[in-house]
């Protein structure tokens, strides 16, 4: 009779045991789905009394304020090259998940020095920008500035260089993907296969379930057939090189080039590189000729 109590005793035990376990990861997972657009976006604030300057080495510097489709005003700069190119091209930035478009004048500089104008935003709830980051606020912030170059800067997309870092070569491949248009190229720089493959690697299991939203970059390359540079570094310790290689080797493009940079840590200065800035210039040069419009 004991044996038998005290077997009950046991079993019951366990299950509430086991009941807890599952309470826990039901909260664990309902925690990371309420938060996961702050596990994602790290926004930096504009420093307080900053005034932005009216020019860098390279270009000269244009506020501008943009509005979304649901009402939100984002912040973005058009950069203006000293020396254009023959045939003029506008590079749209869509920077990573930290800082904001501030902490890109580094490479904005380096871009207008190979020949190329630079129009970077920030996301909502960057900088200046009003709001809170989310993933389809993200898509939606680079479709509004998108849309301020084809109807306010009068610019052809076929002049247009989308580039992405980081998170923002989600972005970059969203916009291509969902504009349908005709871009001079398409840059991706320190990129991702997908969202939903870097969520299953932070949170194994469940991670890739229960994104609101995905950027499935690697399928969307698999129809691009325009010109394709991916940069990335193999010590790359945030994104892994891999994501880069096979995003490189899904595009069926002809005109696809791979930088490897081989000793740099996801978040330090490549532009600071001079091979960096001749990727950039060679793809200037690239977009001067009759081939990149095939």
């Amino acid at each position: 009779m004991n044996v038998t109590i005290n077997a009950g005793k046991l079993s019951d035990m366990k299950a509430k045991k086991i009941l807890n376990i599952i309470v826990i990861i039901v909260v664990f997972i309902g925690l990371v789905i309420v938060l996961q657009d702050r596990l994602i976006f790290f926004p930096g604030a504009w420093p307080a009394g900053f005034e932005l300057p009216d020019k860098l080495d390279s270009c000269t510097l244009t506020p501008i304020t943009l509005k979304t489709p649901d009402g939100i005003k984002i912040d973005a700069v058009f950069a203006e090259t000293i020396t254009p190119a023959r045939q003029r091209k506008t590079v749209l930035f869509s920077h990573g998940n930290a800082g904001n478009l501030l902490h890109r004048f580094g490479k904005i500089e380096k871009m207008c020095k190979a020949g190329f104008d630079v129009f970077i935003y920030d996301y909502r709830g960057y900088g200046r920008s009003e709001g809170s980051p989310t993933v389809a606020g993200a898509i939606s912030d680079g479709k509004t500035a998108l849309q301020w170059l084809l109807d306010d800067k009068k610019t052809n997309s076929e002049n247009i260089v989308l580039y992405g870092e980081s998170l923002g070569t989600g972005v970059a491949a969203e916009l291509l993907r969902e504009s349908g248009l005709r871009f001079a190229a398409l840059v991706h720089e320190s990129g991702f296969a997908s969202l939903s493959a870097m969520a299953g690697r932070r949170i194994p299991l469940v991670g890739s379930f229960i994104l609101k939203r995905d950027m499935p970059t690697s399928e969307t390359i698999k129809k691009y057939q325009g010109r394709l540079l991916v940069i990335h570094s193999r010590k790359d310790g945030i994104i892994p090189y891999s994501d880069s290689e096979m995003l490189y080797n899904f595009c069926p493009s002809p005109h696809k080039t791979l930088y490897t940079i081989e000793a740099a840590g996801h978040n330090d200065a490549v532009w600071d590189d001079p091979a960096w800035l001749k990727h950039w210039q060679q793809l200037m040069n690239d977009l001067q000729s009759p081939a990149s419009t095939e």
